[in-house]
């Protein structure tokens, strides 16, 4: 399923994944964060997720 031109969902959730073990990063914490139980704000998780998707198609 394309969520834009250059990215689709599957390699947005395959980078999710291999991110989310960094430590040290700050993708690695928005992908813990993004995940995590406690954040269901929609509109928080809505901005988490466009920045999630930014940081992937910059890798695309």
């Amino acid at each position: 399923m394309p969520i834009t031109q250059t990215l689709d969902l599957e390699t947005l959730v395959t980078r999710m994944n291999a991110w989310a073990s960094e430590t040290d990063t700050k993708r690695g914490r928005l992908v813990r964060v993004f995940r995590s139980p406690k954040t269901n704000r929609p509109d928080l998780q809505a901005a988490r997720l466009l920045l999630l998707i930014q940081e992937a198609e910059s890798h695309a």
